[in-house]
């Protein structure tokens, strides 16, 4: 099984998932309008971003720096959809495009979003003999977060809590593949540094990614005995949720679901989404010693209370790492039931 380390997780912070009854001559269908099964799973997520400027920086050539890209109509996030008119989808596209051109600039078609423009950039050659745009361009996303819930009516899931924070990806349907994760070592967290799930992702499929949304990462669960190993719960309304002692799961070990003891220690009032709707305090001894509070991939870890799945931590706060923030599981729920699956 091939694995490959991954130090990226996303993180937060405040700099910032059917079921049928056959009765004699009856069809019966089961309400799971308001059930979920928990999720806990540290996950790995592989995204397709398209090909995106991630920067830009000046071109060492023999005579002297360049700025290819300071009189073009480029900036960071922009999204390559073009290049002499041939259509990208992936940075390899460019390469090519590059090294088998003999001109001085070439055009590109540039996505800033959802605007489409046209312009041109300067081709350099470096000095020791290749070609470059001066600009930084990534067309891939690795990383490690938490699965909240799987919707046994659609088998979609949720994770994470919130969007994919990289500047650059914007909300809405987007490409990629659910993974299965071993977390091999935590980086504790400390009071001014954020400490982080150091984890693998195998090349085992789980599902796949559709949508980056201001609430969380959903898709689709394909493996079914990935399903049914998680428990079936409810999902409380966010007037449900209380000041008062709850518990998160999360994997702080290999891929071992463990429960630990927070405080609820905030519940705001909300009839709409936001990501910020309750207040939690890490009290758990053991996840103290282990992780010293929330770290990085810990985002979608689910909050328990009352046996009800309330929400999922979604921020942490880089100065005191035991003080984090949870979403409503309800506001994730609504947007896992209104994920567009095409058949």
């Amino acid at each position: 099984m091939k694995k490959v380390l991954i130090k990226f997780s996303f993180l937060l912070s405040l700099i910032s998932i059917f079921s049928i009854l056959f009765l004699p001559n009856t069809l019966v269908f089961a309400d799971n309008s308001n059930k979920v099964y928990l999720g806990g799973d540290t996950i790995g997520l592989k995204l397709d971003t398209g090909v995106y400027i991630a920067g830009k920086y000046e071109v060492s050539t023999k005579e002297g720096k360049s700025s290819p890209w300071i009189r073009s109509d480029v900036e960071i996030g922009d999204k390559i959809e073009k290049i002499d008119y041939l259509v990208v989808n992936s940075v390899d596209d460019i390469k090519n495009c590059l090294y088998n051109t003999k001109k001085d600039s070439v055009s590109l078609t540039v996505n800033r979003k959802g605007k489409t423009i046209d312009t041109t950039i300067n081709v350099c050659k470096t000095d020791n003999g290749s070609v470059s745009l001066g600009l930084y361009l990534k067309d891939k996303m690795l990383g490690v977060g938490t699965l909240t819930f799987i919707n046994p009516n659609n088998k979609t899931y949720a994770s994470l809590g919130h969007g994919i924070i990289d500047n650059k990806i914007e909300y809405g349907n987007i490409d990629g593949e659910l993974l299965y994760s071993n977390v091999e070592s935590i980086k504790k967290g400390v009071p001014g540094s954020p400490g982080e799930k150091r984890a693998s992702l195998t090349n085992n499929h789980l599902g796949n990614i559709l949508t980056n949304s201001a609430t969380g990462v959903y898709g689709i669960v394909s493996s079914k005995s990935f399903i049914n190993k998680h428990r079936l719960v409810e999902v409380a309304e966010p007037n449900e949720v209380k000041t008062g002692h709850a518990y998160i799961l999360t994997v702080v070990k290999e891929q071992e679901i463990a429960k630990f003891d927070i405080e609820i220690i905030e519940v705001v009032k909300q009839n709409s989404r936001n990501i910020k709707g309750m207040k939690i305090k890490v009290t758990d001894e053991n996840l103290l010693k282990t992780t010293g509070g929330i770290i990085q991939g810990m985002s979608g870890s689910p909050i328990i209370q009352n046996d009800k799945l309330v929400g999922a931590v979604s921020h942490v706060s880089i100065e005191n790492p035991t003080i984090g923030y949870g979403i409503f599981a309800k506001w994730m729920l609504d947007d896992a039931n209104n994920i567009k699956i095409n058949n």
